[in-house]
């Protein structure tokens, strides 16, 4: 990292020159050395390149500044370490000798930080170890630092009881004649922005949990909510049970045709739930219809029918103001469930694709049962004459492409008339084609 640096330490670079031992203590006392490599058996091109390189750092050190130098050495495959050269910072940080440093040092760490620029965009993770895994993964980043010729990391250390964060940067260098690996670097105190990123962190988690806890609460609201909606419906649709037992189960074999159709249209799970339970308050406007014109057999008189016709807006009358999903959706159900593709229908006389879709849903779901199942102004249809009756209507009564999807579907149709029809299987004779009042 500061081989570039050139500094005239005249006197400096003269000290380093020594040779004899009085020189040799001359310069452990004023270059701080505590290393061995000086006075051991290597190279002297080992040397030569250490000596120059505490010269630099030295220098640096006399500069001022926050940076903390340091020499570290190690042979490659040996996980001990020692310091060639370290700053009086270094020491009195520590609090210790020089020769204790490494030791001290590694028992003092917490953990260390690696900070990665991964992904596209560029998303920055952050890989902390703790001491254990990198006592045990110690001489594997060696290898790497080696392989890379630098190391950059965050280390964490407990001092006097309080933590503290030191930036490691430094540049990683072999010298494979004599066996050693040289890491000249710097620290740099960090504290206080590593502090602030641990608040930010446990702020962010304590965030992420009242979010959860929200959540949950929301989760919860929403069943409360949507089971006091289900009972609103419930209440509303059981009124009409008790005046025509039949009413709750075309209720409910409506809420599973109209289900098939919708999730063959692609709707959500919720937007499912809310047309299936939409769906069976249809006919809640019936309540405000005279058992003499509802229950009647046979057909209606003009004044009759159009006493009946009334049920649309009186249902939509009575589902007004709710400002659920649900209660919005079975406003709409109410309201238009017998408007006609092609315009004929009541009480609007909408047309296409201006009739919204739950009510065209509806419309289809609704003759299809009322034509296989009893009314006391007609006979039971078979399920191939209904099916046959539906495909006639198609793009008269009802929207082509659901008409489409409803015989795509067939099979699943048959399976909810047959497990809800009684009567599935007799063949009684049709009259003419009779579409639900």
């Amino acid at each position: 990292m500061f081989a570039g640096i050139v500094l005239p330490w005249r006197d400096g670079e003269h000290v380093l020159r020594a040779k004899s031992g009085k020189e040799f203590a001359a310069l452990q006392t004023r270059y701080s050395y505590c290393g061995k490599i000086l006075q051991g058996s290597y190279s002297d091109s080992l040397k030569e390149r250490l000596k120059k390189t505490i010269s630099h750092l030295q220098g640096l050190e006399r500069f001022g500044g926050p940076l903390i130098p340091y020499i570290a050495a190690w042979r490659p495959g040996d996980n001990y370490i020692w310091y060639e050269y370290c700053g009086k910072d270094f020491r009195q940080i520590l609090g210790v000798e020089a020769s204790q440093l490494a030791n001290v040092f590694r028992r003092q760490m917490v953990s260390r930080f690696v900070y990665r620029r991964d992904g596209n965009p560029v998303n920055v993770v952050k890989v902390t170890r703790d001491r254990e895994q990198l006592d045990r993964m110690r001489p594997a980043l060696r290898r790497m630092a080696t392989r890379s010729g630098q190391t950059e990391a965050v280390y964490k250390l407990r001092l006097r009881g309080r933590p503290t964060w030191f930036k490691d940067v430094a540049k990683v260098e072999v010298f494979a004649d004599d066996d050693i690996v040289l890491s000249s670097g710097s620290l740099i105190d960090v504290s206080g922005e590593m502090r602030l990123e641990e608040m930010l962190e446990e702020t962010r988690e304590e965030l992420n949990l009242h979010k959860s806890k929200l959540e949950q609460l929301v989760a919860k609201r929403t069943q409360e909510l949507h089971k006091s909606q289900l009972e609103v419906v419930s209440r509303l649709t059981q009124a009409l049970v008790y005046r025509d037992d039949e009413t709750g189960m075309h209720g409910k074999r409506l809420s599973d045709y109209s289900s098939i159709l919708a999730m063959a249209m692609g709707f959500s799970k919720g937007a499912v739930w809310v047309l299936r339970e939409a769906v069976p308050m249809h006919d809640v406007g019936k309540v405000g219809i005279s058992d003499a014109i509802l229950l009647k057999k046979g057909p209606l008189s003009d004044h009759e029918f159009e006493t009946l016709k009334g049920h649309c807006q009186l249902g939509a009358d009575l589902l007004q103001g709710g400002d659920s999903e649900l209660l919005r959706v079975a406003r709409v159900v109410a309201l238009t469930h017998h408007e006609r593709w092609d315009g004929s229908g009541y009480p609007l006389g909408l047309q296409g694709e201006k009739i919204p879709l739950a009510g065209r849903i509806t419309a289809l779901c609704d003759v299809f049962d009322a034509l296989t199942s009893p009314r006391c102004y007609k006979s039971v249809w078979t399920f191939e004459q209904a099916i046959s009756e539906i495909k006639r209507l198609r793009n008269i009564h009802f929207d082509p492409k659901l008409v489409d999807l409803f015989m795509a579907n067939l099979g699943r149709v048959r399976k909810v008339y047959t497990t809800h029809m009684p009567w599935a299987g007799s063949e009684p004779a049709p009259g003419a084609p009779v579409v639900e009042q």
